[in-house]
């Protein structure tokens, strides 16, 4: 029977990437941290990226990567043709591999396997809630495009809405207006060619400067004031498929949130036990343990 030596866990989002290598009969981990994952940014550049975390581990434990079992949490993957991409390349690298939503992954790693609802709240934002009887239901995560409400990216898109319509109504620039133009320019032509090369990483980039002036800046203000409204939404849209459930809130964007809404005692708000990162390891050793399962029942 073969013998599952190392798993791989990783945690891919939009802004960088996380990954825990783990030999099993010893217990010994090697960790390593990268650029962004996410498949929406490209299905390539994120395996690229996963490799090159893997590369550098296995040269770290002296091991081959076809020794590792890897399961990936990945944002973007629940796009079904985005995950076949990624997951057959990642085949050929590793003794065997599975890429699952980073939804998942921060599910199973927030109360370590117990029933929770877990908010993510990064550069995109996307919830689950793992019940008692162990079904898995996701709410949003539908992307920049349509969603992610909540999510460092529509922080920073609703940002770059609000100084446009500064400048096209010519008012006198906001602080915010004034950061942003620093950024994106304060030509026409210079924000479009800004805005042609921006992906949610680059909205998301503008974020620690909407919160340093949230309590200074009206716009600011109100752009956070929108954000925690959001966050409620998605919180509450949650609630309907556990409503006795703890819920946690992960991310970036989880600490300056919580902040704010830790006096809503209705929210039953616990602190994480565990990452992201800890999810996908947890799911890979269920992985190694279902195959050695399968295997003794042959």
């Amino acid at each position: 029977m073969k013998q599952v030596q190392y798993i791989l866990g990783v945690d891919g989002g939009g802004s960088k990437t996380l990954a825990r290598l783990e030999h099993l009969p010893s217990g010994q981990q090697w960790e390593a941290r990268g650029d962004a994952s996410s498949l929406s940014l490209g299905v390539e550049s994120a395996v690229a990226q996963i490799l090159q975390l893997a590369r550098q581990l296995a040269g770290q434990a002296g091991c081959d990567m076809q020794q590792m079992w890897a399961l990936a949490g990945l944002a973007g993957a629940g796009n079904r043709h985005l995950r076949y991409q990624a997951l057959e390349l990642l085949e050929r690298a590793f003794g065997k591999a599975d890429i699952v939503s980073d939804a998942k992954t921060s599910a199973y790693g927030a109360n370590l396997g117990q029933p929770a609802a877990v908010v993510a709240l990064g550069t995109g934002s996307v919830a689950m809630v793992l019940d008692n009887t162990g079904r898995e239901t996701m709410v949003g995560g539908w992307g920049l495009l349509v969603g992610d409400e909540g999510s460092g990216a529509r922080l920073g898109v609703n940002a770059v809405s609000q100084l446009l319509w500064e400048l096209d109504l010519q008012q006198s620039p906001s602080q915010l207006g004034f950061y942003l133009m620093s950024v994106l320019g304060t030509q026409r032509a210079e924000i479009l060619a800004w805005l042609a090369a921006a992906n949610p990483t680059r909205f998301a980039a503008l974020v620690p400067q909407i919160l340093a002036l949230k309590d200074c800046c009206p716009l600011a203000g109100r752009l956070y004031a929108g954000h925690l409204q959001e966050v409620r939404k998605l919180i509450m849209a949650c609630r309907q498929y556990g409503p006795d459930i703890p819920l946690i809130v992960i991310g970036g964007l989880a600490q300056p949130t919580l902040t704010d809404l830790a006096n809503e005692t209705e929210l039953n708000l616990m602190a994480a036990r565990g990452s992201a990162l800890d999810g996908a390891c947890l799911l890979a050793r269920q992985l190694a343990k279902d195959f050695l399962n399968d295997e003794e029942a042959k």
